[in-house]
């Protein structure tokens, strides 16, 4: 026997039941205490102590999830359980990431070049620990820590989205992480909201799964069953037609949101360009140049992306388009256990089609204006250092 008091008050227990997975208890006087999933306890043997890492068995998750919460009422209330997939590992010490060094203020980070479709950044230091969900064909369908979203250094904010997603604690002793049970969502605008869906992945479907934790290059694997809700009348394969949508819908989301991504980014290279010549008798040819690519890159963009929205209500005075249409769509294919109608289904294909138009514009662009641009740019000569004017002196002690 060994105590376990955490924060049970100082109490008489009159009974105590194991109900779920998780332990009741009655105090006089002091209402219910309830220990959720005890899946760690039931697993535990001393020799785990000496474990420099231990993934537990998480128990079987149910397919249904609930937000959770009552409203109304007086004094104290319990928390309820989160909603999810628990997962619980332990480890023998903490372990905490090295700090990334900065360059010094006013160190040179390159010359600038000429603007180029948006290339990923070269990966960063591996982390300490990672977690990935596996299907049943062994293919990872989530991965934390997340994979960092354009704009998130600076705050993004999605309207009516999500907050952005935790680490992984790296505690010593035991830690607990919860799966919301979804696959990876697609990518997002920085600063851009959202009306009647989000950016989230499609949630997976009752059958088994990996937990698969990795800690310091050593991985450890355990099952995980998501259960189907025994109180709803749903085939698997209906199911799997939703499942189906939400993917193709969720992939449609990323590709739109890319090119979004790609042309604010050229956009802002030329930008950049243009600020640097300021002055410079190549300044007045770049910067005509680089107007009539943006032309051509705003008029697919506001078909792709209601510009003129920058908070969540701003949707209530300017349509919503391409993208918000599609995340639109999926809150309504996911609205509910269900296979999708053949209304959303049309929708889709109707969606589908514009965008492929406006991606196929998007294709032109890159491969023949965008490379124009860069060739005028590079027989302009433009320098790779541009001297600005000196500042005015003062004479000492003038004002």
């Amino acid at each position: 026997w060994q105590p376990m008091q955490t924060n049970l008050p100082p109490a008489p227990v009159w009974d105590l039941v194991v109900h779920d997975n998780d332990i009741a208890v009655a105090t006089h006087g002091r209402a219910f205490w309830i220990l959720d999933n005890i899946s760690p306890l039931q697993q535990y043997k001393p020799e785990i102590t000496s474990e420099e890492v231990h993934l537990y068995t998480p128990d079987p998750a149910s397919h249904t999830l609930f937000g959770g919460g009552f409203g109304g009422g007086g004094g104290e209330r319990g928390q309820n359980p989160p909603a999810g997939a628990v997962i619980y590992y332990s480890l023998k010490t903490a372990l905490k990431p090295a700090e990334a060094k900065k360059p010094p203020e006013g160190a040179a980070t390159g010359a600038e070049k000429p603007p180029t479709p948006s290339e990923p950044t070269p990966a960063a230091k591996a982390p300490l620990v990672t977690l990935e969900i596996l299907d049943q064909k062994g293919q990872v369908i989530r991965k934390y820590p997340p994979k960092r979203q354009p704009g998130e250094e600076a705050g993004d904010e999605e309207g009516f989205g999500r907050p952005p997603e935790r680490g992984l604690p790296t505690e010593a002793g035991i830690n607990r992480f919860v799966w919301d049970l979804r696959y990876e969502g697609a990518s997002r605008v920085p600063r851009s909201p959202l009306w009647a869906g989000n950016t989230d992945g499609p949630q997976a479907l009752p059958g088994n799964y990996q937990v698969r934790l990795t800690v310091q290059g050593k991985s450890h694997t355990a099952p995980l069953a998501i259960q189907p809700d025994p109180r709803l009348k749903v085939t698997p394969q209906d199911l799997q037609k939703q499942f189906d949508l939400l993917i193709k819908i969720r992939d449609r989301v990323t590709q739109t949101h890319d090119a979004i991504n790609q042309i604010r980014d050229i956009r802002s290279q030329i930008e950049a360009l243009n600020k640097r010549l300021q002055g410079q008798p190549q300044g007045k040819t770049v910067a005509e140049a680089g107007k009539q690519l943006d032309k051509k890159m705003t008029e697919i963009e506001e078909v792709l992306i209601q510009t003129k929205a920058k908070s969540g209500q701003d949707v209530l005075n300017y349509p919503i388009r391409l993208n918000n249409y599609l995340v639109a769509l999926a809150g309504v294919v996911e609205s509910a256990d269900t296979a999708p109608t053949q209304a959303s289904y049309e929708v889709f294909d109707m969606l589908n089609r514009q965008l492929d138009e406006q991606l196929g514009k998007w294709k032109q662009v890159l491969a023949a204006d965008v490379p124009a641009f860069n060739d005028l740019v590079r027989k302009q000569e433009v320098p790779a250092v541009v001297l600005g004017k000196p500042a005015e002196t003062q004479e000492p002690g003038s004002r």
